[in-house]
């Protein structure tokens, strides 16, 4: 970690360091590209997400926005990373997700038979006992292609392995920022500053147009001595092995709450849900709440700001940030150098009219 008594000259300011700040600050390295990192100790929604990768949407078996291309990309790219940490953060895992009644499998065994999904939905349901210790009231449908990367370790490590002194624990003072021909910040000057602020960026002056509603999620981790580290289990909520009989389970989701304050309502829910398909017994652990970056219309946000051309955004990432922010990182890095155009779904512009209308 260093510290700003030191001036830098650098290609890229990098603010916030949650998945999206740690996948750019990886595109940046890989192409032998200087960069620092400054970002607030306040812990992001990254360091509470379970990181799944699932390309799909469990509630009605359907791909989520370019599937393929997300998990094409993203799997080979936490591997490669992994190598490079020498610590295991990817767990490939398959997601069983519980389905309730005849209408659900038969819905699950059309949806498998699609050319769109067979590769990542398995055909043959999973006996509904095959798994005693989870009330499954028909079977469970099987997603093959999903896993689990393990945040906390690959933030933690990232930052101790590789980029230690690249690292600045400090909040941006936004009004320390000078944007002209370079961006300055106090002793740091960038050919340009790239966002990831998560949910706090609704506080960015540059980018507070857009619409970032964000929602609250609050998420447990318990202990369950007797239940299986090998799967995912998806009923009501989550269940997500974490190593040591350990297990994630959530979230909520609230829109209206804009606080990290612990309710004992969400907590209430989360119980609820869980005893609803877990059949064993459980010690809480711990009990979590963040503020995720959602936006309107579920697209994420990158791109340049429409009127100083060193300023670029990614966020917007919601509940599938580790699936997403590899690809998302290498079509933002591949605008910013090579002048790539960005999927005009995930690129800022869509909301240039609200910039210049206010």
């Amino acid at each position: 970690m260093i510290t700003l008594f030191l001036f830098m000259k650098v290609d890229t300011l990098i603010v916030g360091f949650g998945i999206a700040g740690l996948n750019y600050a990886e595109q940046l390295r890989r192409q032998n590209k200087s960069f620092v990192v400054l970002t607030q100790d306040d812990h992001s929604a990254s360091h509470i997400a379970a990181g799944i990768v699932n390309p799909i949407v469990l509630k009605r078996f359907n791909p989520i926005w370019k599937a393929k291309e997300f998990l094409d990309y993203a799997l080979p790219f936490y591997s490669n990373l992994e190598e490079w940490l020498q610590s295991q953060i990817i767990h490939q895992l398959p997601i069983y997700r519980i389905l309730n009644d005849i209408q659900e499998q038969n819905n699950w065994s059309i949806a498998a038979s699609r050319t769109s999904l067979e590769k990542y939905l398995n055909q043959q349901l999973i006996p509904k006992d095959k798994f005693p210790e989870v009330s499954a009231p028909f079977a469970f449908g099987e997603v093959t292609q999903s896993a689990r990367v393990d945040i906390i370790t690959l933030l933690t490590c990232y930052i101790k392995k590789i980029i230690p002194h690249q690292f600045i624990s400090e909040k941006l003072d936004y009004k320390a920022l000078i944007v002209g021909e370079d961006v300055e910040y106090k002793n740091i000057k960038a050919r340009q500053i790239v966002f990831c602020e998560g949910y706090q960026g609704v506080k960015n002056p540059y980018f507070n147009y857009l619409p970032l509603i964000g929602s609250k999620g609050e998420i447990l981790i318990i202990k369950c001595e007797h239940l299986t580290e090998k799967v995912i289990f998806k009923g009501p909520i989550f269940l997500s092995p974490m190593g040591d009989k350990t297990f994630w389970v959530g979230a909520t989701f609230n829109k209206m709450d804009k606080t990290t304050k612990l309710s004992e309502k969400g907590k209430e829910w989360l119980i609820i849900k869980l005893k609803q398909f877990l059949k064993l017994p459980f010690q809480i652990l711990d009990h979590k709440a963040q503020i995720r970056a959602t936006v309107i219309d579920r697209r994420p946000l990158i791109g340049r700001h429409p009127k100083y051309d060193k300023i670029y955004l990614l966020n917007g990432l919601g509940t599938r940030g580790v699936l997403m922010a590899p690809l998302l990182s290498k079509w933002l890095f591949r605008f910013i150098t090579n002048k790539e155009k960005l999927p005009p779904e995930a690129d800022i512009k869509r909301f240039e009219k609200q910039y210049f209308s206010n």
